[in-house]
């Protein structure tokens, strides 16, 4: 009988120490189950956000490189709170298995419950003037730029520069010279008036004596040759798109100002991201991400709400036919800056100047006319020889950034007849610089803010045209974003002791801050 009540009593107490053991394991496996839900919570919130980004525009994607996702999910009315309830769809599955068919042959340890989610910043394509698109174009060119691409386009930078400088100095010189042109007209008048006083006085007193004398030698009557001035003046006051398009076929296109999203007052995200590109190589870059995606007038593309895009984002006017004059009078100023700077260091064309000039306006006997004449003469051939060089450029045509005696196109003997010569087609001319590198130079001279935030206008009106697309708005295009969830853990191991040792059961709460943006 003893025997038997010791062995009861061995029994009894291995009982409850297995079961406190038994506690104590499971209060451990519980902990390292907690520490592997507090990491799979953090995991499920970021596999919510890369599936929300994963719904990219994938025609933005296809036409620009771009990745962005649409905000209005469609509709063209912006919604973080739709944003929002769809990330969480995505937490809620990742978070429950047992929603799947399969759940029956699932055990989910974590037991996670999602409590709330919410985005708390957000950062859109056209936030800081286009900053986001602007990094992921020039991250595109840099990876797939050709080796020694760089070098090229900062000649073409350096090209560009050059020809502002000979602009600069054409437009100073040319407003001096428009002011003492007037001067000399001025003078000329009054120097023809005295003569022909002086002229009838002569006249008045020799006919007393019955006695002609003839005009005097070289005065204004003698002259034949004609001043190819005045006909530059003409072609100044004619439409320069039907000087240099000729009779080509132009867009007549137009867009509103509210089609136009630099000009749409819209939303703006809060989330500053990352700008690890800059300065001129990256300018230089995004630049040729420009010309690379969007046609200009050369291009003949047809179908956007603008063909002449590239002249848009240099010009910013709402019709094709505006923004190609505004785009032909910078060529014009650029290559006048350039053909004058060639002209005054040419003494040839110095001396043939100033031999027209002089017998133009020789017969005043006043030196500085003369002087005043032949800068004008030089400035009108420089203009002349511009048009010509415009012209050939819209036809298709290469014009040298800087001319030599071979590639000048206009005598000044036949200056007086450059309305002709405009009449040819210069398509023919191959040697030197394409339309499409003098749109490069232009770029070069405007600021890159300007262009991030036209060529974004562009961007969405050539989208809005694409099947499926037509409420598409850049200004609702999330490329970056933060969230905050927040997610209960249920007990699992925790029940055991619980039932044994009435602790009771405990859940725990952790809060998970996460973020997601497109890299560079």
């Amino acid at each position: 009988m003893e025997e038997k009540c010791l062995k009861g009593f061995i029994t009894v107490f291995l009982s409850l120490v297995s079961v406190v053991f038994f506690s104590l394991i499971c209060t451990a496996v519980e902990a390292v189950r907690v520490q592997g839900a507090r990491a799979q919570a953090a995991n499920i919130t970021d596999m919510g956000n890369y599936s929300v980004f994963g719904e990219y525009e994938k025609k933005l994607l296809e036409d620009y490189e771009i990745f962005a996702v649409d905000g209005s999910l469609g509709t063209g009315d912006f919604s973080i709170d739709r944003i929002n309830d769809r990330m969480k769809s995505y937490l809620i599955c990742n978070a429950n298995p047992k929603q799947e068919k399969l759940s029956g042959l699932c055990f989910d340890p974590w037991q996670l419950g999602l409590d709330s989610g919410k985005i708390t910043e957000y950062a859109l394509l056209t936030d800081q003037n286009g900053a986001a698109f602007y990094q992921q174009a020039v991250s595109y060119m840099k990876a797939t730029a050709v080796t020694g691409a760089v070098g090229k386009l900062l000649q073409y930078n350096q090209d560009a520069q050059t020809a502002k400088n000979g602009q600069e100095m054409y437009e100073k010189e040319k407003y001096s010279s428009d002011r003492e042109m007037k001067e000399l007209e001025q003078q000329e008048a009054e120097k023809k008036k005295e003569l022909e006083e002086q002229r009838k006085q002569q006249e008045g007193q020799m006919e007393q004596g019955n006695v002609l004398i003839p005009p005097a030698e070289n005065s204004p009557e003698e002259r034949k040759t004609e001043n190819p001035l005045k006909m530059m003046n003409k072609l100044r006051k004619k439409k320069i798109l039907a000087i240099v398009c000729g009779s080509a076929s132009l867009s007549s296109k137009k867009v509103g100002s509210r089609e136009l999203a630099s000009k749409r007052s819209g939303k703006k995200g809060k989330m500053k991201l990352e700008q690890p590109h800059g300065g001129l190589v990256s300018n230089l870059l995004f630049r040729e991400y420009l010309l690379d995606r969007f046609p200009n007038y050369l291009s003949r593309e047809s179908g956007g709400k603008l063909d002449y895009q590239i002249e848009y984002i240099l010009c910013g006017k709402k019709s094709d036919q505006d923004n190609l004059k505004g785009v032909v009078q910078r060529l014009l100023l650029l290559r006048e800056g350039m053909n004058y700077l060639y002209c005054v260091g040419d003494g040839e064309m110095n001396a043939q100047a100033g031999s027209l000039a002089a017998l133009l306006i020789g017969w005043t006997g006043i030196p500085a006319l003369t002087a005043v004449l032949k800068h004008g003469l030089l400035l009108g051939w420089a203009y002349g020889e511009s048009l010509l060089d415009v012209k050939t450029l819209m036809d298709g045509g290469k014009i040298p950034l800087s001319k030599t005696p071979e590639t000048w196109m206009v005598s000044l003997d036949h200056l007086g007849e450059l309305a002709k010569l405009l009449e040819k087609d210069g398509s023919g001319r191959q040697e030197g610089v394409s339309y499409r590198e003098y749109l490069r130079m232009l770029l070069n001279l405007q600021f890159v803010s300007i262009q991030k935030k036209r060529g974004l206008d562009m961007l969405e009106l050539n989208l809005k045209s694409a099947p499926g697309l037509s409420d598409f708005q850049v200004n609702n295009c999330i490329v970056g974003m933060k969230s905050t969830t927040e997610w209960t853990i249920a007990p699992v191991f925790m029940r055991v002791p619980a039932v044994f040792l009435k602790t009771g059961t405990q859940s725990w709460n952790v809060t998970v801050n996460s973020g997601f943006a497109y890299d560079y």
